[in-house]
């Protein structure tokens, strides 16, 4: 089939060239859009219609009910959603198998001799094609079927395509078995902590011996001391506290967010509790475990972590569902419930119940050896990804061929 083409068809495309043997053509001459398929279904009478058969969106499984409107293999991708600009990180396309529904806020795409529906599905799962769209509104874009039509594509012959496809899905299988070993690593150490941070199970001390002594009931304030140190003219590292724990403000937000005027900022020393000033009812809290002192917003508040408990115990601690209802019930709801104001004095009133130093230490060891599991197995994950994105902008441009 020979289709003619443009140099505009070409920079649309975001193609430079077309690699010898392949074939560029729109996906109206490639794939068939089978969009007589879909069937919108509200959240209302889906409620009622619960069942085992899937329920697709734009970009994923919405629902499961009890009825399906096709039975076949098909590649999707959205209609409409924000998710366009984030084709980068977020995949733009699904396939889909055996008996589903599709809503009508996806595209239904069917494989065809020349093309087929796994070719589609890894060329476009990372592909911007922002140009083909129309906005909505804020942040809101629509991809629609006359705009699908006119996209153009590579397409290699039907066996290099299959070779293709057949390796991708090879680290899309090794991607999935990582991803659900972190889940599991991820559930395993919630449910240990619930065990151990609780004191439902002991550990062994240093002679072999289990942890029998009752815990003890300490006021927050005999544990946190409040600790203000301006950073002044040192040059410190600038760090702010999210979800995740304590992040170098220019490594994590990919560029500097501070004042240029530092030294009214905070000075946080290794094992110290440091707490966002705006979401700690939210999470946001760390203890400072490295062994070097950085600089957080004046907003923060910081604490000195008295010899009644060990900083790495602490650490986990203050992670816990245990440690979270502490954190909501010192947040005051303020103008906006968005913003929340820390009450210090219900703070400083709370109990909690904590063994001594050698039974934290042990405690903190195993939690420690856990989060070292859940880090090697995220890099892994990473790393895999990070890989096969290389892997296909390699293949799916014909820049690197495979051996059929």
């Amino acid at each position: 089939m020979v289709h003619k083409y443009s140099e505009l068809d070409l920079m649309q495309a975001r193609i430079k060239e077309v690699p010898k043997g392949w074939s560029f053509l729109p996906i109206a001459k490639a794939f068939k859009i089978r969009n007589d398929l879909r069937k919108p279904i509200s959240d209302e009478i889906r409620s009622t219609q619960q069942g085992l058969y899937p329920y697709y969106g734009p970009t994923k499984i919405q629902d499961y009910i009890d009825t399906y409107e096709q039975d076949g293999s098909f590649a999707l991708i959205g209609e409409d959603g924000d998710h366009f600009l984030k084709y980068k990180s977020q995949a733009m396309t699904q396939l889909v198998d055996g008996k589903c529904t599709v809503n009508n806020h996806a595209h239904i795409i069917e494989g065809t001799e020349l093309a087929s529906r796994e070719w589609f599905y890894y060329y476009f799962m990372h592909r911007d094609i922002y140009s083909y769209l129309s906005r909505q509104g804020a942040g809101r874009y629509k991809l629609n079927k006359a705009s699908l039509e006119k996209i153009y594509l590579l397409i290699p012959p039907s066996e290099e395509q299959n070779k293709i496809a057949q390796i991708l899905s090879t680290w899309d299988q090794a991607i999935s078995a990582t991803e659900k070993l972190l889940k599991n690593s991820q559930e395993q150490k919630k449910a240990l902590m619930q065990q151990l941070l609780t004191g439902k199970k002991r550990l062994l001390d240093e002679n072999g011996v289990r942890f029998s002594g009752e815990w003890k009931s300490t006021k927050v304030k005999a544990i946190f001391k409040p600790e203000v140190l301006s950073a002044g003219n040192q040059d410190f590292p600038i760090f702010s506290v999210t979800k995740n724990g304590l992040v170098n403000q220019s490594e994590y937000f990919n560029k500097s967010v501070a004042s240029e005027d530092t030294s009214k900022y905070r000075v946080v020393k290794t094992g110290r509790f440091v707490m966002s000033g705006l979401n700690f009812w939210m999470g946001s809290v760390d203890v400072h475990l490295m062994d070097f002192p950085v600089i957080v917003s004046p907003a923060y508040k910081v604490f000195v972590i008295t010899n009644l408990s060990s900083p790495e115990f602490m650490k986990q601690f203050i992670r816990s569902s245990l440690f979270q209802k502490v954190l909501e019930a010192a947040s005051v709801v303020g103008a906006s419930v968005v913003r929340r104001n820390f009450s210090e004095s219900i703070f400083n009133s709370y109990e909690l119940f904590i063994p001594e130093i050698a039974e934290q230490e042990k405690i903190a060891a195993v939690l420690s050896a856990a989060d070292q599991e859940i880090e090697g197995l995220q890099k892994k994950l990473d790393c895999l990804k990070q890989e096969k994105k290389a892997l296909m902008q390699q293949l799916l441009t014909g820049k690197r061929r495979v051996k059929v």
